[in-house]
This record gives C-alpha cells, structure tokens and sequence, in this order.
C-alpha cells in the first residue's frame, strides 16, 4: 500500500469526522499496488450518513480537509450510502481488491 502511516491515519480521522465514527473506507486502485508508480487516491467510503444533501456538504469538506492535511493531490472517493439499493460493480471492485483503512 503506497500510503503513509501519516496519510493512512488522516484519511481515517477525516472519514469518521465528516461521515461518521462508523464509516468505513478502503483505498483502491493503483495505490494498493507497492510497485506501482503514481496514481491517484482512490477511496471507497461507506458513511454513516444517509441524506444525499449531508453527503454532497460532507464529501466537500471532507476533500478540501485532506488537501489542507496531506497536500494537492488527486483523490476520488466513491461514496456508497447505507440502504441503497444501488449495487455498482466499482462498489464490489473496491472492497474485493482494496484494504480497509483502520
């Protein structure tokens, strides 16, 4: 996993603070990879929160949060609400081949 234990630890403090203390998320996509070079901040998040309009306001804060802590980079989150009934294959992708942030 080509994340700092710095970085690691941010993304799970800003995760519980703008969805949730049981939100849950994976990084996936080439940062999981050790021996790749580059690559974006692919995070697969499953908040605690379930209005659409708190999400929008909360992914936001959340981003601009983490470029504040951990510098300008690209980062993608991909947001699964609680009871959707939504089953996107990227939502499986994620969380067969990402690693849960603890």
């Amino acid at each position: 996993m080509r994340l700092t234990t710095l970085q690691k630890h941010l993304i799970c403090e800003s995760t519980a603070k703008y969805f949730g203390t049981e939100s849950r998320v994976w990084l996936f996509g080439s940062r999981v990879n050790d021996q790749a070079k580059g690559g974006d901040i692919d995070l697969y998040i499953e908040p605690s929160i379930d209005n659409a309009a708190d999400l929008v306001f909360a992914k936001l804060q959340f981003l601009r949060d983490l470029h504040k802590k951990i510098g300008e980079q690209k980062i993608d989150v991909v947001l699964h609400r609680p009871n959707s009934q939504t089953d996107l294959p990227v939502y499986r992708i994620a969380k067969q081949t990402g690693v849960l942030l603890e």
